[in-house]
């Protein structure tokens, strides 16, 4: 009966294909030993390569290894090639500022992933139940996640599938129990420390014993209505994100005015998808976009943080940028070339003889200076306190500060902004194509000095 009832989930959801390599995560439960058993049981049939991989959490000490021992020993008496990984959780999740569950998930498919991706492996199979799809619906209930929460569990991502999704636990119990199938239990399951063991043992028994008899049936059926129109909607999201976001190292930027036009739904949507969060935190977000201030900063949890700067809704798992003033010089010769890593750019100088009928070229990336009225060496700098200029064209002079704010240049950008400067101070915005004004190209320059980013 589970044989074939995983067989036809497998082929509507065209999960698994003739011939695939199958990389079968096994922890020892009940649940991955029958996953393997049923996909053994079928192999035959479409010429499955099964092999086996378990993830070692360490959080229970012996019992831990000695889950690793029985499925090592149900590998070899099945004579399939056997992957293991041990690994501290407790200090990763430390390190790293996450729960325990948060990074035992987030090891455990790494490790997956690597083992699949060494063995040319087309599938990773993962055991996750009927059952488990209702609990986790109802977790992202109770956390007030949107449409995307209420899908729950996809029965596929990426190389990921999950054949079991659709088979309740009293089956795969039954189908264990006739086939005399030997499994561990990890007893760290049955404790309500985690809020989803509550769910398990706790809150869904109770629902359905004084509410709803057919609550979990329910809350599966929600799970697959909504995974159909979460499909299309997702899609949808994705145009929207190839206009609206960007991504950066260790930042991923939101374009505010773009965001703005789309209706809500959707942008709660986008939001979700560069970081799972809770309805109200969504909600901030959005009002973040729409508020008035230019320059504000946003505490997400799970150092997460979305700082906006103006047109920008920064998210990055840093605060912000610290600002050391250190007076970092690198020397710019003329003619030559400097790259500079750390701030990303490549800029080239050279210098040329002015001829009649000479017109500056102007482009934020390409600035040209009167070489006569360079005072020493030219060098680039990051910005430091007290830096003024005259911006060309303009009386006077101008905070550096002053001008990037007129510019509507965030915070964070500031120090990422390269100054181009020689003894007396500041003679180029480069990135910006400004430049100081007693430095601009005049009727009576003879030599230029050009300068351009890339």
């Amino acid at each position: 009966m589970l044989v074939k009832q995983v067989e036809a989930f497998i082929e509507k959801q065209d999960l698994l294909k003739k011939g695939d390599r199958i990389l079968v995560a096994v922890s020892g439960g009940i649940d991955s030993v029958v996953l393997l058993r049923v996909l053994r049981i079928l192999s035959p049939k479409y010429h499955w390569d099964i092999q086996l991989a378990h993830f070692n959490h360490s959080l229970r000490g012996r019992a831990a290894d000695r889950d690793a021992a029985f499925v090592r020993e149900l590998a070899v008496t099945q004579a399939l090639p056997f992957y293991v990984q041990k690994q501290n959780v407790r200090k990763y999740a430390r390190e790293k500022g996450l729960s325990i569950e948060e990074a035992a998930r987030s090891l455990r498919y790494e490790f997956l992933e690597k083992i699949a991706q060494d063995i040319n492996a087309d599938k990773i199979a993962i055991a996750h139940n009927a059952n488990d799809q209702a609990e986790t619906v109802l977790l992202f209930l109770l956390r007030g996640a949107g449409k995307t929460g209420l899908a729950g569990m996809p029965v596929t991502r990426g190389k990921i599938v999950r054949p079991l999704l659709s088979s309740w636990r009293k089956d795969i119990e039954t189908f264990a129990r006739r086939n005399k199938l030997l499994f561990r239990t990890d007893v760290s399951n049955l404790q309500t420390d985690y809020l989803r063991n509550r769910i398990r043992l706790k809150l869904l028994p109770e629902l359905a014993e004084k509410y709803n008899p057919q609550i979990y049936q329910h809350l599966w059926h929600i799970s697959s209505l909504e995974r159909e129109e979460d499909r299309f909607l997702q899609q949808l999201a994705i145009r929207a994100a190839a206009k609206c976001l960007e991504q950066k190292p260790g930042v991923t930027v939101l374009y505010n005015k773009r965001f703005g036009k789309l209706p809500a739904w959707l942008q709660r949507r986008l939001v979700r998808r560069i970081a799972l969060l809770s309805y109200e935190q969504v909600e901030k977000i959005r009002d973040l976009a729409r508020g008035k201030s230019p320059n504000k900063l946003l505490t997400l949890g799970n150092k997460l943080w979305c700082r906006r700067e103006y047109d920008k809704l920064i998210f990055s798992t840093r605060p912000g940028i610290k600002r050391t003033h250190q007076a970092i010089r690198w020397p710019l010769v003329v003619p030559g070339m400097i790259r500079i890593p750390g701030l990303g750019l490549e800029i080239a100088a050279r210098k040329y003889k002015k001829t009649a009928g000479f017109r500056v070229t102007k482009g934020r990336r390409l600035t040209c200076l009167d070489a006569d009225a360079i005072s020493g060496h030219l060098y680039i700098r990051t910005r430091q306190p007290g830096d003024r200029f005259q911006p060309y064209g303009l009386n006077g002079t101008k905070k550096l500060k002053d001008y990037f704010i007129e510019q509507k240049i965030g915070i964070g950008e500031r120090d990422l902004l390269p100054v181009v400067a020689d003894n007396k101070g500041i003679v180029s915005l480069c990135t910006l194509g400004r430049i100081d004004d007693r430095v601009k190209v005049t009727p009576q320059t003879k030599t230029i000095i050009e300068i351009e980013v890339s």
